[in-house]
Parts: C-alpha cells; sequence; structure tokens
C-alpha cells in the first residue's frame, strides 16, 4: 500500500512511527500477537516533530519536548490511535503548542487513523500494526520540487538483467534498482540508528562502457552515497538530484520506467 504525503516533516513522523513498529517485529516472533498497544513518545511543541525514546540513543529531551502516549484503541468514531497524557492517562491538551506544531502533529495522527480505517478490519489491533507495518509512505512531487527520479527510473530486477538494459545504452545512463547488497546494509543500518534508513542501487554504464554501481542511503530526509562508514558521516544532500551531480559527467540521463 502506497500513500502519499505533502508535507515532507509529516512524512518524517509517519516513517518514524512506521520505523518503530518494525523494530519492534524484529525482536519477537509472532509480532503482531504480542505487540504492545502504547507508544511512549515525545512531540517537539514548537516543530511538531515526533521522537521516541525507544529509538533515540540519547534518551534526554528538552523542555519544548512534550511527553505522550500514542494508544491503539481501536473506535469506529475516534480512530485506531489516540493521543494520551503519560500521567493521567487521559486525553493529550495541546495548549503549549504553537499552531504549527499543532497543525502538524494533528494532520499525523489523521492520517495515521486514516491508513488503519477499515470498515471489516478496522477494530482488530493485529490487522492495524500489520497496515501500518506494510504502508509505503511517499512524498508528492509537488513537495519534492522536482521530478522524483527514483519513482521514474525504479526496476525491480536482478543485475543480470540491468546490464541487459543498460549495455546498448549511451555512457552515463542509469537506473535505480535495489540488490541484496543494499538490502542487507538496510537491514544492518535500521539496527543500529534511530531514524529509519534506506538503501538503493544506483546501477549505470560508465565511459569505459562498463556497468558500474553505487548504493545510495537515505537518512533524515537526505541523500549520500555509502562509502563503508557504518556511521553514515559522509556529505549528505536534500535531494538525489544534488547528490548525483556530484558525479559530474560521469553521469547522463536516467533511463525511465514505462
Amino acid at each position: 500500500m502506497k500513500v502519499v504525503i505533502l508535507d515532507r516533516r509529516v512524512h518524517r513522523n509517519l516513517a518514524l512511527f512506521r520505523h518503530l513498529i518494525l523494530r519492534r517485529a524484529e525482536k519477537m516472533n509472532r509480532f503482531f500477537q504480542k505487540a504492545k498497544k502504547s507508544y511512549q513518545g515525545y512531540v517537539n511543541c514548537k516543530t511538531g516533530e515526533l521522537r521516541f525514546a525507544e529509538l533515540e540513543k540519547k534518551k534526554v529531551f528538552s523542555e519544548e519536548w512534550k511527553s505522550i502516549v500514542i494508544q491503539l484503541r481501536p473506535n469506529d468514531e475516534e480512530g485506531a490511535f489516540e493521543v494520551l497524557s503519560p500521567e493521567s492517562e487521559e486525553v493529550f491538551e495541546y495548549q503549549d503548542f504553537s499552531k504549527e506544531a499543532y497543525a502538524l502533529f494533528t494532520k499525523t495522527m489523521h492520517i495515521l487513523n486514516q491508513i488503519a480505517y477499515d470498515p471489516k478490519q478496522g477494530k482488530n489491533p493485529f490487522w492495524i500494526l500489520r497496515q501500518v507495518a506494510h504502508v509505503d509512505f511517499i512524498l508528492s512531487e509537488e513537495e519534492e520540487g522536482r521530478r522524483n527520479l527514483i519513482h521514474e527510473a525504479f526496476y525491480n530486477i536482478n543485475r543480470r538483467k540491468a546490464e541487459y538494459l543498460l549495455k546498448e545504452r549511451s555512457p552515463g545512463t542509469y537506473l535505480f534498482r535495489k540488490d541484496e547488497f543494499a538490502q542487507l546494509l538496510e537491514n544492518q543500518l535500521n539496527e543500529d540508528l534511530p531514524e529509519p534508513i534506506h538503501c538503493i542501487t544506483l546501477t549505470y554504464r560508465d565511459w569505459e562502457e562498463k556497468i558500474s554501481e553505487k548504493t545510495l542511503v537515505f537518512k533524515e530526509g537526505k541523500w549520500q552515497f555509502y562509502n563503508d562508514d557504518i556511521e553514515l558521516s559522509g556529505e549528505s544532500f536534500d535531494t538525489v538530484k544534488e547528490l548525483l551531480s556530484t558525479m559530474g559527467k560521469e553521469l547522463g540521463s536516467p533511463l525511465l520506467a514505462n
């Protein structure tokens, strides 16, 4: 299931919550039958940004961060998820929030409850968790501010097929895919880092007419090339286009998928 998100900040909040669910799933068998139904979190009352102490190495939050509990409690009228105060277990009050923070965070919860709604399955907590865990949140092209190159030039193919598609193309032609290394690296990074990480393979025909590859890493809204640094401390860029531009004339045009 794919859900297009118009706001980059809402996209980050939703992706982080999905990341938390998946991290819990990896730590226990039959996760959705055993999963907790509440999630200890923190919301920035100035920005609406969401965090989870369970994912953070440093669990120190300033006064701008308000403690909350996101409770899974399916209800036909109110939605599957509600936000509670951890002190009183009553509905959380937003009186200290800026207008921007309130709008952003409530939008996050609204979309989350839309995803969790189904007339037949909406009261089944195990179905709801599976639904959220497997949704693919993607930013709209308007928010990206450009063509979404990865979506337009992404292929579900192996290395052999990629070589076949590129071998007669002009040098610099490229496409995106996800090979075994990118998947393994993504799994490893997601075990160690609090933010959800995504890895993509860039496959291209270089100027020596060979097929070359690089691994792209998406972390905290920015892109970088993986250079064997598990800390991901290298230079990062806001868009894939900016990242690819660092390769100069080595890259030419994308091979767009039909």
